[in-house]
């Protein structure tokens, strides 16, 4: 790592102007400035195109994900704490500093193994499963086998008008629970009511998820800037789809439990590629509320629910099997480090080190390289510290919240009260992957849709802007109900540090393993044009009093 060429004196930042003294562009002669921290400073510089890591360097270190389990790092395996020791032996070799790696406790879910099969009825055999509901119910090895109904009203609920109206309640602190609560109460018909006014005691229930995203209209109404220059998006779109899945098994399940089945079938409206390997964990890590459940692609699903209506008055009999352990405390780690500035006042940098394939989460890999921008940057760009910060759990959200940030913020509480920003960066080089036909899946040839937002002031509000104008089918929000979404939330609901976060939402973000993620739907060069553009965000901060990043810090 370079030495910065940089003093702190009475507040102010001496760049020296000493011979030999040089940054990553070689020598700066002898220049010297007083740049202040305390006050706002002249225009930022442009980022130095040649210090941001190539398309082949971005793409390497997104690639180091699937040497962990196929790029399948379930929190607390032993392929995500592999995967964390190797993002601190990067840290520490591009010269960040003081890096730590903090163990954190949470319940977790293991899956064994999982089946399914028809044991009697028109047409007995296996049954394709294309994955299972974490932190569901267990049957152990043996499984269990009861008949199988089909309660074909619970895809009939308005998840879409459901989610608006959970949406528009703007509850930053759980969108799920929000979400339920609008279910519960819809009148014709909400899923307690179908469920509870069917005979599913001592059954196996085969049901449709709702399928439901997020409608664009919610995100056009919050909109600081809108970047729609292909003229691909209108308000009437739907992005996000993975939302019908992450809202509602975990509470379909419960109330089945209540009901009394033993068993439940969730179908994907997906066709096998799209539903292979689904993935959604987010809710109660060990509710003792539900049942074990799996997930069925679109025509499997079609053929289970055919069978029922063929076997008539004798339902046929499934064997289910979902084999998990339980444990109710896990360890897997944080991993952080500090990119030294010459002014006080940090800006943190997060993302998750978890999820089932590589861009869930790549947020890590685009950090190495912003990490690696400024640890060679000139001076005068490297005035605030970034505190560089990797946890994990983000998929288990018990207890107010990822168990990772919750352990980090009760750690560093000190720290984060004079954070001027965080900045989480999850799901980066997105490319558009839907059904091009019936059954038929493939890439669009567009990029995913892009959402950045800010629970912030007007200093952060403008780097949104101008992220937003520089990237085609992109979305800069204003606070609103979007920002209940993303790893970051609890870095401002819980911590007060002020928030930019940005995500996308591909259709294969929750599946894994699945190296098409890495080798087909990742655009490496839009992603180091965004790690470009988070470097230019973090340039820009710099140039800001910190009562400019966060009122009340000086």
């Amino acid at each position: 790592m370079k030495t910065p060429c940089a003093q702190l004196i009475f507040g102010l930042v001496v760049v020296s102007s000493i011979t030999g003294c040089s940054d990553a562009g070689g020598s700066r002669g002898a220049t010297t400035a007083l740049l202040p921290c305390t006050t706002n400073q002249a225009l930022p510089q442009a980022v130095v195109d040649s210090l941001v890591p190539s398309v082949s360097q971005v793409e390497a270190r997104q690639r180091l994900a699937d040497q962990y389990g196929d790029g399948f790092r379930v929190q607390g395996s032993d392929a995500e704490i592999g995967y964390v020791r190797r993002l601190a032996d990067e840290l520490t070799a591009l010269g960040v500093t003081d890096v730590r790696i903090e163990p954190y406790t949470f319940p977790s879910f293991t899956e064994n193994g999982t089946s399914l099969s028809v044991v009697q009825g028109p047409s007995p055999g296996p049954v394709r499963v294309a994955g299972f509901v974490p932190n569901s119910g267990t049957t152990g090895p043996a499984g269990v086998e009861a008949p199988a109904v089909y309660l074909g009203a619970i895809g009939d609920v308005n998840g879409v008008a459901a989610l608006t109206a959970a949406l528009s309640a703007q509850d930053p602190g759980d969108v799920l629970l929000a979400l339920q609560r609008v279910l519960d109460g819809l009148a014709s018909p909400s899923v307690p009511s179908v469920i509870a006014g069917a005979n599913v005691a001592g059954q196996i229930v085969v049901y449709d998820v709702p399928k439901i995203g997020i409608p664009l209209s919610v995100l056009y109404a919050t909109a600081l800037n809108i970047n729609n220059s292909s003229g691909t998006m209108n308000p009437g779109q739907t992005i996000i789809y993975v939302v019908g899945q992450l809202a509602l098994t975990g509470y379909i399940n419960a109330a089945l439990h209540a009901a009394g089945a033993v068993g439940a079938l969730g179908i994907i409206d997906w066709p096998v590629p799209a539903s292979d390997g689904t993935y959604n964990p987010f809710g109660p890590t060990l509710s003792p509320a539900s049942i074990p459940a799996l997930f069925l692609d679109r025509d499997t699903g079609a053929a289970v629910k055919q069978q029922i209506s063929d076997a008539g008055a004798t339902p046929p009999r499934l064997r289910l099997t979902l084999d998990a352990t339980r444990k109710p405390e896990t360890t897997s780690y944080n991993v952080s480090g500090l990119v030294p500035g010459s002014c006080p006042g940090e800006i943190l940098v997060s993302s998750h080190s978890d999820g089932p394939n590589s861009l869930e989460d790549d947020g890590p890999a685009a950090i190495l390289s912003i990490a690696d921008y400024f640890l060679q940057a000139p001076a005068e760009q490297r005035l605030r510290p970034l505190r560089i910060v990797f946890t994990g759990g983000h998929m288990e959200t018990d207890n107010g919240g990822s168990p990772g940030i919750q352990a980090y913020m009760k750690a560093h509480a000190g720290e984060l009260s004079k954070t001027l920003t965080a900045i989480e960066i999850e799901h980066v080089g997105a490319r558009e992957w839907v059904e091009l036909s019936p059954g038929m899946m493939g890439l669009s040839g567009l990029s995913e849709v892009q959402v950045i937002f800010s629970e912030a002031g007007p200093a952060q509000q403008q780097e949104l802007v101008t992220y937003s104008k520089g990237f085609d089918r992109s979305f800069a929000l204003a606070p609103g109900p979007v920002s209940i979404f993303g790893e970051g939330r609890q870095w401002f609901t819980t911590a007060s540090v002020p928030l930019i976060q940005f995500l996308t939402g591909p259709l294969y973000l929750l599946n894994g393993p699945m190296p098409q993620v890495s080798d087909e739907f990742t655009d490496y060069a839009l992603e180091r044009r965004q790690i470009a553009a988070f470097v230019q965000m973090i340039v820009n901060l710099n140039t800001h009093a910190p009562a400019d990043l966060r009122p009340g810090v000086d």
